[in-house]
């Protein structure tokens, strides 16, 4: 993403996170053996949620309203 609009890029993160943890959720539970390789994928989840916050921040710090 550019950084232009952080109002669509926060709605492309989040989208995406929520279809990459539906996928998660699919997988539950999981063997001991897989753990590890599935809290990864929840840790990147939390990362790109976290950013999606931030541009969110981002665009009310340039006082412009989120898309609905």
């Amino acid at each position: 993403m550019t950084g232009e609009n952080p109002e669509v890029e926060a709605i492309v993160t989040v989208g995406s996170a929520v279809t990459d943890l539906v996928e998660v959720a699919e997988m539950l539970p999981v063997a001991a053996s897989e753990a590890e390789r599935v809290a990864k994928i929840l840790d990147r989840l939390s990362e790109e949620l976290a950013e999606a916050a931030g541009l969110l921040r981002k665009a009310s710090a340039r006082d412009e309203r989120f898309m609905p």
